[in-house]
């Protein structure tokens, strides 16, 4: 276990930097368990958090105004995850900033399309701010509660036990997305994507 934490403390936070700049829920997720078992501290790791995701949305919103279209056509799964986006970006204009920072898969196809849109770097800019600070607060809140869960667990059952639960909470989370999310926000793209058409 001491192996572990001495690289953890050593690239945790790169770590968080690097996938938050992609995408980083799951990164910062399990940064807030490491800060609440005390290995990594808490204000470091949602500032890198939020630095990150910030980052990146200015980088990917830069792309979309150099080279938007291109790049949406010539990556499948920026193609595919488009209409569903420009679908929120129609429907709730700005705010949709805050919305795909939230619907996993679709922050950096939505980052492309902000930038092919009309709205100034200003205003995303601004928006950006607000919009990765909140993030980096509520997903570090969620996996600080998970953290400590989990070293009751370790506490109780140990290394074995919570490898177990953490494979049981993982199906019941699949499941629960699969049969109620998954097909829910499905049928709302292909409903947005029948009228577009």
């Amino acid at each position: 276990m001491e192996w572990i934490q001495n690289i953890v403390e050593q690239y945790g936070y790169w770590a968080v930097l690097f996938w938050t700049f992609i995408e980083g829920e799951s990164a910062l997720i399990i940064a807030a368990a490491f800060a609440a078992a005390g290995i990594l501290t808490t204000w470091k790791v949602i500032a890198v958090a939020a630095c990150g995701a910030f980052l990146g949305h200015l980088f990917f919103f830069a792309l979309g105004r150099w080279r938007g279209e291109q790049i949406i056509n010539a990556m499948p799964s920026l193609k595919r995850h488009a209409p569903k986006a420009n679908m929120i970006l129609d429907k709730y204009a700005h705010w949709s900033i805050f919305i795909f920072q939230y619907l996993y898969g679709t922050r950096l196809a939505a980052a492309i399309l902000f930038g092919t849109s009309s709205i100034s770097f200003k205003r995303f800019f601004l928006l950006q701010v607000v919009n990765c600070i909140i993030w980096a607060c509520v997903i570090y809140s969620a996996g600080h509660f998970l953290g400590l869960a989990a070293i009751h667990v370790l506490h109780q059952f140990g290394l074995w036990g919570l490898g177990i639960v953490v494979i049981l909470l993982a199906c019941v989370v699949g499941w629960i997305y699969w049969h109620y999310g998954h097909q829910k926000l499905k049928a709302q793209w292909d409903d947005g994507a029948d009228k577009k058409s």
